[in-house]
């Protein structure tokens, strides 16, 4: 009788230590957007929604998001917050084919905002601790900011902004990235300008901070060139002018585009008026 007592007793501990390995603890460090560790797998983010998320040591979190903008160029903010304090992360920007085109690495525990100029596109984010050996925590949020100005879309030939009547006054714009002969995929602003016969209409292009270089280019109705690209020192104040003749009334192309400096700040006016060509 003892003999069984003592199975007895052997049987039932054994029933209780794998009643408690079938309990084990659930990891802190697996969020609810797993499995999300390849571009493949990468968890679709809602504009302006943020998600709770967290890095498990040597784990690399992949994320996607769609912005939608009419082709029209604006920014988005992406926004990590209340990191574990020892993480220090690496952010990594892909295009739509997955190609990298940003990377970059915060300090331990401090919140990271990362501005990305963007079209209408797709984007990935791959999120990693760069030492492989902290986990923690963290809250991701990405924002589509509405940056650009109101005259959009006026970033082409076929969009650009007319204008007919003068003086303008002061139209206000901004140039969100570098738009000049050399970065063709930047943030250009096209104007028609309307001069009747025996008139002439000048401009006159403000940047806002010292550091922006403004430039110019003049075209034919045809969009053939009248004035080679003209660029100006980091805050110069731009003025030229366009003119017809006793021909008869005649359009033209503005295109306006900028170099930004360190502080991105791309705000300009530009304004125009009309005089009689003596």
């Amino acid at each position: 009788m003892k003999r069984i007592k003592n199975i007895f007793w052997i049987i039932l501990a054994i029933t209780i230590l794998l009643n408690l390995s079938g309990c084990k603890k659930e990891d802190p460090f697996k969020d609810g957007l797993e499995p999300n560790n390849s571009r493949n797998e990468a968890y679709e983010l809602t504009l302006g929604e943020q998600v709770d998320a967290s890095i498990a040591k040597g784990d690399h979190d992949w994320y996607s998001f769609t912005i939608e903008t009419g082709g029209i160029i604006d920014k988005a903010l992406i926004e990590i917050e209340n990191l574990t304090e020892e993480m220090e992360l690496t952010v990594v920007l892909y295009d739509s084919q997955g190609n990298p085109f940003g990377s970059f690495t915060g300090n331990a525990g401090i919140n990271m905002d990362i501005s990305l100029t963007t079209k209408s596109s797709s984007y990935y984010i791959e999120i990693y601790d760069n030492n492989s050996e902290h986990e923690g925590n963290y809250k991701l949020t990405v924002t589509l900011l509405q940056a650009n100005d109101s005259n959009e879309p006026d970033d082409t030939f076929d969009d650009a902004f007319i204008v007919s009547s003068y003086p303008s006054g002061g139209i206000a714009g901004i140039i969100l990235s570098n738009a000049s002969d050399d970065n063709q995929n930047g943030d250009f602003e096209f104007f028609i300008l309307l001069v009747d016969v025996n008139k002439r209409v000048d401009f006159t292009l403000t940047p806002s901070a010292n550091d922006i270089m403004m430039n110019y280019k003049i075209f034919w109705e045809d969009r053939s060139v009248v004035v080679e690209e003209t660029e100006g020192t980091p805050g110069q104040i731009l003025q030229a002018s366009v003119g017809s003749g006793s021909g008869g009334s005649i359009s033209r192309y503005l295109r306006v585009g900028a170099t930004l400096g360190a502080t991105g700040n791309g705000n300009y006016s530009i304004s125009f008026t009309e005089s009689d060509i003596k």
